[in-house]
């Protein structure tokens, strides 16, 4: 492929490529998850109430996630004129861009063009990267802020770099710290202590004893939860400290530790393999490049933290992501480079036809596979928009799919209140199976929904009132 293309003309073709990957039908799919939903309910209530301060989840307070993603949402939404599936997921795909536009010139002046290409198509390329930048959820735009502080810090440790490029650093620690909060240090902080520790690097102990740096972190930080908290209480966070990071340390149900090196192994085939090829030079140049070990730094002490943690998912390490890419493309030139015949052909061609692959998976795929747990929320946003005055109930407590589909909060309710004369007058929303002591709601159905996530399960929408009994 490379002896018959110029090194621009594959360039431009994997620009087009990772620009279909990231855009194309992003807004024709529903939200395919609870987490999707989650982000876009907080960002329709935030919009609605015209509040940027306090995120609501179906009518309820929900500071579990600092807003930062919810602002992209806004500003998006406010472009684009209206609030959609598109709007709320497309701060995703911008941030997804970035990184790989951010990856290929750093690559590029670390290790030259054809490492910076490779970089981008293994990151591209890759089942976690590639779904997160399609969603509407908040990991990728957290991965481009933690990718963003470590080039900046490293501008300054490795290029001799202006303190400005510190600063910077620290400043887009301070989103990442209202993307996520203080778990974003994991990710930028600690890698770059680690390897100030272990090669005592002065530019990088100067990079962490930036008072001023990290000023400018703790103020935009912090700026929001102070604001909650003058607005709510200091009290508000016990609960939530509790649930998000003391539950996800030492709670019930952990995964093996090795789960992480699983998540990772499936995303990067299979160009980790390469790492089983000529290992002696891939420790050589960790050993004698310190950006080499800073990547690596970025990319071993994230997966050993995080798998001492009881809560386990794969998208916890998404940020190491862009380090890794690059750390691993690396070493695949310098192999390719000693390679001839067949095997430098593999080598040359593989990536490009994966990058292929994902590209096809996603543009003609992908929403034939999954029409089954999609088809039916489009149903039912049709029928919630024939009746948009009434209130929406559920049995039991709501998804948060069924929320945003509804268009408004959805309260639950339980088998008792149902049978009760005095029930709430309103839209109802039922699952499979039903319970038979409610087989009277059926006179009074607004319509089907079939299927409803699964394949083989369907639901209901009735219509609660005087005239049903």
């Amino acid at each position: 492929m490379r002896g018959s293309l110029s090194s621009r003309s594959i360039t431009l073709l994997v620009a087009v490529a990772i620009a279909l990957l990231f855009f194309w039908g992003l807004g024709s799919i529903p939200f395919l998850s609870v987490n999707e939903a989650r982000r876009a309910v907080a960002v329709r209530e935030m919009h609605e109430a015209g509040s940027w301060l306090l995120p609501y989840m179906n009518g309820d307070l929900y500071l579990s996630k600092p807003p930062f993603f919810y602002w992209a949402g806004l500003i998006s939404t406010a472009v684009i004129g209206s609030l959609s599936e598109w709007s709320v997921r497309l701060p995703s795909a911008l941030a997804a861009s970035l990184c790989c536009l951010l990856l290929y010139g750093y690559g590029v002046r670390q290790a030259g063009r054809q490492v910076a290409l490779f970089a981008v198509v293994f990151l591209a390329a890759n089942g976690g990267f590639s779904l997160f930048a399609r969603r509407s959820e908040i990991e990728m735009l957290l991965t481009l802020l933690c990718f963003g502080a470590l080039l900046a810090a490293w501008q300054f440790i490795f290029r001799q770099g202006h303190v400005a490029w510190s600063r910077l650093s620290y400043a887009l620690l301070g989103c990442a710290l209202l993307t996520k909060g203080p778990v974003c240090l994991l990710w930028v902080t600690a890698p770059i202590l680690l390897y100030a520790l272990i090669y005592r690097d002065g530019r990088a102990k100067a990079y962490l004893c930036d008072g001023w740096g990290w000023l400018i972190a703790v103020v935009l930080g912090s700026s929001w939860y102070v604001a909650v908290s003058l607005n709510q209480g200091w009290g508000i966070w016990g609960s939530i400290i509790n649930e998000d990071i003391v539950k996800k340390i030492d709670g019930q149900g952990a995964e093996a530790w090795y789960a992480y090196l699983l998540y990772l192994a499936g995303d990067f085939f299979p160009f980790w393999l390469i790492l089983f090829v000529q290992p002696r030079r891939f420790l050589a140049m960790v050993r004698t490049r310190p950006e080499a070990a800073m990547l690596l730094c970025s990319t071993l002490l994230p997966v050993l933290v995080f798998s001492l943690f009881t809560e386990k998912h794969a998208k916890y390490l998404l940020p190491i992501y862009p380090s890794m890419a690059l750390l691993l493309a690396m070493h695949w030139s310098a192999v390719l480079d000693d390679l001839k015949g067949r095997w430098r052909t593999v080598l040359a061609t593989v990536p490009y036809v994966m990058l292929a692959g994902f590209v096809v998976f996603y543009m003609f795929v992908e929403a034939r596979v999954l029409s089954h747990r999609v088809d039916g929320l489009e149903q039912l946003a049709a029928l919630a928009g024939g009746q948009p005055e009434r209130k929406a109930y559920t049995l039991g407590e709501p998804d948060i799919r069924l929320v945003y589909y509804m268009g408004r909060p959805v309260a639950p309710l339980t088998v008792e209140q149902l049978r009760d004369s005095n029930r709430p007058t309103g839209l109802l929303f039922m699952q499979e199976p039903y319970d038979p002591a409610l087989q009277n709601l059926a006179t009074c159905k607004v319509g089907e929904v079939k299927p409803y996530l699964k394949p083989d399960r369907g639901a209901v929408l009735v219509r609660m009132g005087g005239e049903c009994h």
